[in-house]
């Protein structure tokens, strides 16, 4: 029992007694997970906020905005404020980046799975959409020039500075500025934020769900497709990317403008790389998380081969470039 704190461990004693515990891998969230096996049978998994708070935690807010648009996630099962932890349903532990390494789920071809990763992103575009706009989370947060200016900062600071040692000209920081600006106008939809396989679920019968949903919000259309297709941690080709992208766009409702549509996801793919590289250098400068450097070349790869076939980027690939983030 020696991996939960002691006034954690002894509000779950009370509720589950005679529990056997399994602390289960970090991440990079500031929260920790433990499974529970009970003793009456079946499975609990703790997330633990580290100290007691009041009120709902976003974990909780989200959750029932997500059930409420029918889109998959682990259920809060029970809330422990003094405790400070939630029991949440157990969703098992193979993650849809597993999946596909090992050549499929369960029950389930790499393809398949990856096309319901697809439908379920343009679920999240369209039915939680009108979720969050009816919940009590409707006026906000928002992913805006604010926010996308700071990531862009970020990658500045931890990637291009921290990591790679490298200046920072003045127009690189306006290039990347200007992108933000530029991704922080397009439509807006509910976004899950940070879709991506790690974060997505194969349940035992094929079915995927989602976990990390506390900073879901309102966000450009295409930041969750964008996030799933250049997803830092698996390998698809551009034909496999383009093929996603156009199955996306026909889940979407009406007759939408699939060029249009295909631009803006060129530049927020161009923005959701370059802030993951960010976070990718905090994580093992700051932090010593070396498990996130084996995700840097493919990213860097993607932005390298995508940034000069479109106009809009093609200055930005310059500057990036002249700042040695190419090598």
């Amino acid at each position: 029992m020696s991996g939960l704190r002691p006034e954690l461990l002894a509000n779950l004693e009370r509720l589950h007694a005679g529990f056997r515990v399994e602390t289960l891998p970090g991440d990079a969230s500031t929260r920790r997970f433990h499974r529970l096996y009970l003793a009456e049978g079946g499975t609990r998994i703790v997330m633990d906020y580290g100290a007691s708070f009041s009120g709902e935690t976003d974990d909780v807010r989200l959750a029932r905005v997500f059930e409420s648009a029918r889109l998959p996630v682990a259920r809060v099962l029970d809330v422990l404020e003094e405790a400070g932890c939630l029991l949440l349903e157990d969703l098992g532990d193979l993650t849809l980046e597993q999946a596909l390494e090992r050549g499929g789920g369960r029950r389930e071809s790499p393809g398949t799975l990856y096309a319901r990763a697809v439908e379920l992103a343009a679920d999240i575009a369209t039915r939680g959409t009108v979720s969050l706009a009816g919940s009590d989370r409707a006026g906000g947060p928002v992913l805006d020039a604010e926010r996308f200016g700071f990531e862009m900062r970020f990658f500045v600071e931890h990637f291009v500075q921290g990591f790679l040692g490298g200046p920072a000209s003045p127009s690189m920081e306006r290039a990347l500025q200007a992108l933000a600006v530029e991704v922080a106008d397009h439509p807006r939809v509910m976004c899950h934020r940070d879709y991506h396989s790690r974060n997505i679920m194969v349940r035992g019968d094929g079915t995927l769900a989602m976990v990390d949903i506390q900073d879901a919000r309102w966000g450009p259309d295409t930041y969750d497709i964008a996030s799933l297709l250049r997803d830092a941690y698996v390998d698809l080709d551009e034909t496999d990317v383009r093929e996603s992208f156009e199955r996306y766009v026909r889940l979407l409702p009406g007759d939408p403008d699939l060029e249009a549509l295909r631009d803006r996801f060129h530049l927020v793919a161009t923005q959701r790389m370059i802030k993951a590289l960010g976070t990718f250098g905090y994580q093992i400068v700051r932090l010593g998380r070396d498990r996130y450097r084996d995700a840097i070349p493919r990213t860097l790869g993607r932005l390298e081969r995508t940034l000069p076939s479109s106009p809009a980027t093609r200055a930005l690939y310059t500057e990036l470039s002249s700042a040695g983030v190419f090598g």
